[in-house]
């Protein structure tokens, strides 16, 4: 098949009927050519897993049980001399042979003042160029001062991607995570959004000090959300599981939601508190309040695979949940429980509200009204003081 290089405008029905050629993988599945970002804490190890990604990559060496088609690999190291790359060399090839495929420098122009014009130069000079790794981006970039942050990472990473690009290639830009903490990890990364923004493929780094286990979270436009799960030990990377994002929102959902819907997919419709159905199903570890507010927050996850349906509503001062299969049936009177993201609802009810609840017995019910029981209780790494 000859694919074929579209024009900057094209009508859909021509670009539908037009073969385009595959995304290129460096890392299968995890770092497509493109713009890539690395960032990770500061002295976390990412220099030497850096290294021996380009070892492999060089080599045509699998890579986490990734089959790798070899390619020459440029790594501006500008943070490390000749004599701490060579050692660091000796220590991960273990007496094998070094790969001349993988050229590196310690030295560089900065962004706009030349690295383009030696970055083309080294394309030119070195045949199946594949990957370009600057270690790291603050030591290329120039600030000007004028436009902002935003506007001045966007143009810096902008330059670099353009020649990504333009070579199909990936270069792979080494960064620093804020101290500051945040609840997507990916907000830690040091600057503005600007630098994300223009990144094909985003890679995070979380370490905690002197630990020998870290977690990569992995984001692109060509791939899907993951998380690589590494032990490390003399210095080399062993991914020992990953996990999409769907997979990882799975592992999250408490064990007792499971249980729950599987008493109540083999019972069919039922109704009661939350502490009746707690009891009914023999779940001892979750408190009627936080499990109320679990069943809403993974319902998706959990009860809509089953055609499980739920409603809510207070009668006698107790809160009641009515389970039916999906057959469309509801009312205008009832609150729709799977639309409610959460009601607020103290981590410890009051003790009204848990007299109330377990005083409550119906008809209706097949539980048996007993409230549930409360749950019990429940040296120095060398490839860190070495290099980042």
């Amino acid at each position: 098949m000859i694919f074929t290089k579209l024009p900057k405008a094209i009508s859909a029905e021509e670009l539908l009927s037009t073969p385009l050629s595959p995304v290129k993988w460096i890392i299968p599945g995890l770092l497509p050519a493109g713009l890539a970002l690395f960032a990770g804490p500061s002295k976390a190890g990412k220099s030497w897993l850096t290294l021996w990604l380009c070892l492999q990559i060089a080599q045509g060496n699998p890579v986490w049980d990734r089959k790798i088609e070899p390619h020459t690999v440029i790594y501006f190291s500008l943070e490390d001399t000749f004599n701490r790359l060579q050692n660091r060399i000796f220590q991960l090839i273990d007496g094998g042979d070094a790969p001349e495929r993988l050229i590196l420098q310690t030295e560089c122009p900065s962004i706009g003042q030349g690295l383009e014009e030696q970055i083309d130069s080294l394309i030119y000079t070195y045949s199946d160029v594949g990957m370009i790794v600057i270690d790291t981006l603050q030591k290329v970039r120039v600030s000007d001062g004028n436009g902002g942050m935003y506007a001045n990472d966007y143009k810096e990473a902008g330059a670099l991607k353009k020649i990504a690009d333009k070579y199909g290639i990936c270069i792979l830009l080494i960064h620093h995570l804020r101290k500051q903490t945040a609840s997507d990890p990916f907000n830690q990364i040091s600057g503005s959004t600007g630098l994300m923004g223009v990144a094909d493929t985003s890679w995070v780094m979380k370490r905690k000090r002197m630990s020998q286990t870290a977690d990569i979270l992995l984001t692109g436009r060509d791939m899907d959300d993951r998380t690589l799960h590494f032990r490390e030990e003399n210095c080399i990377w062993t991914l020992e599981d990953e996990e999409t994002a769907e997979e990882r929102e799975i592992k999250a959902v408490p064990e007792y939601l499971w249980k729950a819907a599987e008493y109540i997919e083999s019972v069919g419709n039922w109704q009661g508190t939350a502490s009746e159905l707690l009891a009914a199903a023999g779940i001892e570890n979750a408190k009627p309040n936080q499990f109320t507010y679990n069943m809403a927050k993974y319902f998706d996850k959990v009860f809509e695979p089953k055609n499980i349906r739920y409603k809510t509503h207070r009668k006698n001062k107790v809160r009641l949940l009515n389970f039916y299969g999906d057959d469309g049936d509801g009312g205008d009177d009832d609150i729709d429980i799977t639309q409610l993201s959460g009601w607020g609802i103290p981590e410890r009810p009051s003790p009204s509200s848990l007299g109330a609840l377990e005083g409550s017995k119906h008809g209706r019910s097949v539980a048996t009204g007993q409230p549930a029981e409360k749950p019990t209780g429940t040296a120095p790494n060398p490839c860190e003081a070495a290099g980042a």
